[in-house]
């Protein structure tokens, strides 16, 4: 099922070798999604791994460090975290975190420069734009890494997401309000505590029964992005 229910899936140590996180994961063929907690007082000791990921912070505190950059951190802030990049956390409240990182088989893949880039966002300081205005009233701004893009999209009650289809995959996570959802067929009523993975070219489309906020990972597919799609009907 493309649907999912944070609540009825397994929870786990997530990180065991470097940290006491906890959650659960949703994993597609090419982007990832991990509902985290992290103790106060634990940390996240120095790490680099080989995917590319994004932290948006819905609660708590903490203090991030990606490469030689050093912030603190809480809700409506985001965190990317490049490949490759030596990045640590010490949490100074509890703290709740949905992070995407992409999936997709490595072999072939070179290592990534090192490179921590720009670090640090807040959404709320981010430029906010119709994300695919030929077909969706969803609008809001965008992170945009290497491998993934994260928008944080907000879509007014009685509007809709037309039938489309696009060759990234794509993962959403509903914050507030509910929306219909429709895959190849599958349908189900998405609110918060809940989600939905969009396969690729797989088409699919959302009626929004309330004012709807969300978070929306996609891989990068070169020429295609969160601001575009093809139409299927």
């Amino acid at each position: 099922m493309p649907f999912f229910t944070w609540s009825e899936l397994e929870s786990r140590r997530l990180y065991p070798d470097h940290c006491e996180a906890t959650g659960s994961v949703v994993r597609g063929e090419k982007v990832a999604v991990v509902r985290a907690h992290y103790p106060a007082g634990s940390e996240v000791k120095p790490h680099a791994t080989r995917r590319e990921q994004v932290h948006s912070i819905l609660s708590g505190r903490a203090r991030y460090r990606v490469g030689g950059a050093e912030k603190v951190v809480g809700p409506g802030d985001a965190v990317l975290v490049r490949a490759d990049v030596e990045h640590a956390v010490s949490v100074l409240e509890d703290m709740e975190v949905i992070g995407f990182q992409d999936a997709a088989p490595l072999d072939g893949v070179p290592q990534g420069g090192g490179a921590a880039g720009q670090a640090f966002f807040s959404w709320d300081a981010l430029p906010s734009d119709y994300i695919t205005p030929k077909y969706s009233s969803g609008r809001g701004p965008t992170i945009r890494g290497e491998r993934i893009e994260v928008a944080f999209m907000f879509y007014p009650a009685g509007t809709e997401g037309k039938p489309h289809s696009h060759p990234n995959e794509q993962i959403q996570v509903a914050l507030r309000g509910r929306v219909r959802g429709f895959i190849a067929g599958e349908e189900a009523v998405i609110g918060p505590g809940q989600g939905v993975l969009f396969p690729p070219n797989v088409e699919h489309g959302v009626q929004v029964l309330e004012d709807y906020t969300v978070i929306n990972c996609k891989d990068i597919v070169p020429g295609w992005s969160v601001y575009h799609a093809r139409w299927e009907r």
